[in-house]
């Protein structure tokens, strides 16, 4: 028999005893846990075929050179429809957007590694059609993919810092205490169509796609507050329209009106000594 998640809830929100409420609990922390959705980092390559005619040429072999660049990757979705499968994904995506420097998805890197592509068909394109525009001898374009390459590489040390250092089984026992506040706070259904917080239209909606939209965007939140209690920037307190700035060190820091800062704290100071340094050695 499927079980529903509203089920593991409701009888969560309306069980005897805090036994009954730790049993629930952790039947679901194991379901999500060894869930088939399991996290799995894979080689992704991006490919192209150089025409055999233009294999002979220069500009051919250069482009070969590049026509399989891999990266690895993590499945960001999921076929299965089981709740537990769906929360998995989610928590699978947020280890890999927050924790995990072996991963960047981030559309300004991935547009770098396939500009080589991208740059094969525009010269094949050219070939055909003389108002296509080519100007790359073989050594000036050699010279450009490497840049490229070379920027890409680059851009994905600075993401890299960005992340937070979380093994996944620290990341698990963070997870479950947020899942114990999403319990706790889980309203059903018809109390939100009940009241002015929020209107729902039952023919569009199940009590599953709730609960699962209801855990997703809590996750989301905790993980958000999560980044900024470990950067020393969360305030329970704090205003909507904050605003956060990252340091090229990787540092979350609070920008507060000043948008044209760059740095974080500590990163200015340095700036700052090093700055000092150099006029003290220019007056010597």
């Amino acid at each position: 028999m499927e079980l529903y998640m509203y089920e593991i809830l409701e009888d969560y929100q309306f069980a005897e005893s805090n036994a009954q409420r730790e049993e629930l609990f952790a039947s679901f922390c194991q379901m999500i846990w060894e869930s088939p959705n399991q996290r799995t980092i894979v080689d992704k390559p991006i490919t192209f075929r150089v025409k055999r005619r233009l294999l002979g040429t220069e500009l051919g072999q250069i482009f070969s050179s590049y026509s399989s660049i891999s990266h690895p990757v993590c499945p960001t979705s999921t076929k299965s429809t089981d709740f537990a499968s769906l929360i998995r994904q989610k928590l699978n995506n947020l280890y890999t957007r927050y924790f995990d420097d072996s991963v960047c998805c981030r559309k300004e890197y991935l547009n770098l590694l396939r500009y080589p592509k991208k740059l094969y068909f525009q010269w094949e394109t050219s070939l055909r059609d003389e108002t296509v525009p080519w100007t790359f001898s073989p050594q000036a374009l050699a010279t450009h993919l490497e840049e490229h390459l070379a920027k890409a590489q680059q851009l994905k040390e600075t993401y890299a810092r960005e992340t937070m250092q979380l093994s996944w089984q620290e990341f698990q026992n963070v997870a479950e205490s947020y899942f114990r506040r999403l319990f706790e706070h889980y309203k059903p259904l018809d109390e939100y169509q009940n009241s002015q917080e929020l209107t729902l239209y039952a023919g569009a909606w199940n009590e599953d796609n709730f609960c699962i939209r209801y855990f997703c965007r809590g996750l989301d939140g905790y993980f958000k507050n999560y980044q900024k209690t470990y950067y020393g920037l969360y305030n329970a307190n704090s205003r909507r329209g904050v605003t956060y700035g990252r340091c090229t060190c990787g540092n979350l820091f609070l920008q507060n009106r000043q948008h044209n800062r760059k740095l974080c704290d500590n990163c200015r100071k340095q700036s700052r000594i090093h700055s000092y340094s150099r006029y003290n050695q220019k007056r010597a």
